[in-house]
């Protein structure tokens, strides 16, 4: 059980590495396919964007399975839940009234309602093993510790000041 700050920063997280996204969204095919069995850029449960600031330059839009994450705080019928163990952040489908109120709370709107199945969906860490950075060409996207993420974007905020 996890009950220190150390444990807390070795549970594993994604990062997105803007210096090495070329924009080939393969991230986004391989998270559709595993999720819904079908290449297509609107089931993906990231989103790689152009930087509208930087020319040839990708923003990545994911969960972070946040420490507090607002979604969880925000659901009415405890539908999204955080392992204590991993620290993912999952919704529960069958619980789920579909109120939305997760995607308002959610600083970047993760969660997102899929039409075909009239149900809330986000990133699941792929159960421990993310399509989104398994199949990244370049390792924009990775897995690191909850600790790792911490220093790389302390880092990319004062390299950007």
């Amino acid at each position: 059980m996890l009950n220190k700050i150390e444990d807390i920063g070795n549970q594993k997280v994604l990062i997105h590495n803007p210096e090495k996204c070329t924009g080939c969204l393969l991230c986004m095919i391989a998270c559709s396919y595993k999720h819904f069995n079908i290449f297509d850029l609107n089931k993906s449960h990231i989103n790689i964007l152009q930087n509208p600031e930087k020319e040839n330059s990708f923003i990545g839009i994911y969960c972070t399975h946040c420490d507090e994450p607002a979604c969880l705080a925000s659901c009415p019928v405890e539908a999204i839940t955080k392992d204590i163990e991993t620290g993912w952040v999952k919704i529960n489908s069958i619980k789920c009234i579909l109120c939305k109120s997760c995607i308002y709370a959610c600083p970047i709107s993760h969660p997102w309602f899929i039409e075909d199945y009239k149900k809330m969906v986000k990133c699941d860490f792929c159960d421990g093993d993310p399509y989104c950075a398994k199949f990244c060409p370049t390792e924009a996207i990775k897995v690191v510790t909850r600790k790792e993420a911490y220093e790389f974007i302390k880092n990319i905020l004062n390299f950007n000041r």
